[in-house]
């Protein structure tokens, strides 16, 4: 690979005859921990995903070569130079991780193809159809005029759903995508430079996303239906995280059963006033009876609390378990 410092990359693998080379969830953040310890010492990361049989890294580069510590093992390859190339670095970073995942499935043979793959991103060089073809298997769309960097980014977001694994980008774990959003603050990617080359805004831009938390209710046959609720909301949004049930004492009717009370943070592009038509949607078709007193029996009971880190219902002020339930997502990394 010719990579040389101050450009744009795109750099891809695959498993060799495009077999799989992740086959658990401790192997994608095994290698996360490989990209960390032998990439970013030479790159600010742009963008990262992780797919079953390859992977996408889009990076900057800052250092063609690093002088190693002492401590360091120098491989054959780097001789008494004391010096490791970002290629040697890269190499090093796939025969390790190969080694693990040969012990862990007990194979052997070479597990990525040869040859890694790294092609500059600037607007001043054509990048022909084709590469994007052969690469990425799609055809990419340029009508928007987005830069090649833009377009790359947003495409290795997209490969999972490309690749029909999920239906939405920010429901694949294994990619930058949920940092960009706020989902998560991954610290692998370089969100500053990110920023700075407008990657954030551009890229998702294009569809409002919302982060809400709901507020639970139910005294109804309540682990049931709270579960049955929570596989409902997750056909039309992404779940990010549930909190703790509390047990509470009914109030204003005290002739009834315990409720129990939670809450739940999601990720959605619906409006509110779209969301609380879902919610309302979700609890008839669960069964809520809405001709009984306010305060009495129910099945579910679903209301937004916070929206985008505003708290937007007035018995949060009130209601304390509501408050140790929105304390525990809102500190929470998801």
């Amino acid at each position: 690979m010719d990579i040389e410092s101050g450009f744009y990359y795109h750099i891809y693998n695959k498993g060799n005859n495009s077999a799989p080379i992740f086959f658990n969830e401790k192997n994608y953040f095994f290698f996360l921990q490989k990209i960390k310890q032998y990439l970013t010492p030479y790159v600010s990361i742009i963008a990262w995903c992780l797919m079953p049989n390859h992977f996408h890294w889009v990076v900057y580069v800052h250092k063609e070569k690093i002088e190693l510590p002492n401590s360091d093992t120098l491989t054959p390859s780097e001789g008494i130079t004391r010096y490791r190339t970002i290629n040697q670095s890269i190499g090093i970073l796939l025969r390790s991780y190969t080694r693990a995942i040969q012990k862990q499935e007990g194979i052997s043979g070479s597990l990525f193809q040869k040859h890694t793959k790294a092609k500059v991103l600037i607007d001043e060089v054509a990048i022909e159809p084709a590469y994007w073809n052969t690469t990425f298997g799609t055809t990419v769309d340029f009508s928007e005029k987005k830069s090649y960097l833009e377009t790359c980014v947003e495409y290795v977001h997209n490969n999972p759903v490309y690749s029909k694994l999920v239906d939405k980008a920010e429901d694949w774990e294994y990619s930058s995508y949920r940092d960009y959003l706020g989902m998560r603050k991954g610290k692998l990617i370089d969100i500053e430079m990110i920023r700075r080359e407008g990657l954030i805004d551009t890229l998702t831009s294009s569809e409002s996303i919302n982060i809400v938390i709901i507020g639970i209710g139910s005294n109804i046959n309540a682990d049931e239906n709270i579960a049955q609720m929570l596989q409902m909301l997750e056909r039309e949004v992404t779940v990010l995280q549930v909190s703790s049930m509390i047990k509470t004492k009914p109030i204003g009717i005290e002739n009834q059963a315990d409720f129990t009370n939670g809450a739940v943070k999601v990720c959605t592009s619906l409006n509110a006033p779209d969301l609380k038509k879902l919610l309302k949607e979700i609890e008839d078709r669960m069964g809520r009876d809405r001709t009984g007193p306010k305060f009495g029996p129910r099945c579910i009971d679903l209301d937004i609390v916070v929206w985008n880190g505003e708290i937007v219902d007035e018995d949060y002020y009130t209601r304390d378990f509501l408050q140790k339930s929105v304390a525990e997502l809102v500190q929470s990394k998801h």
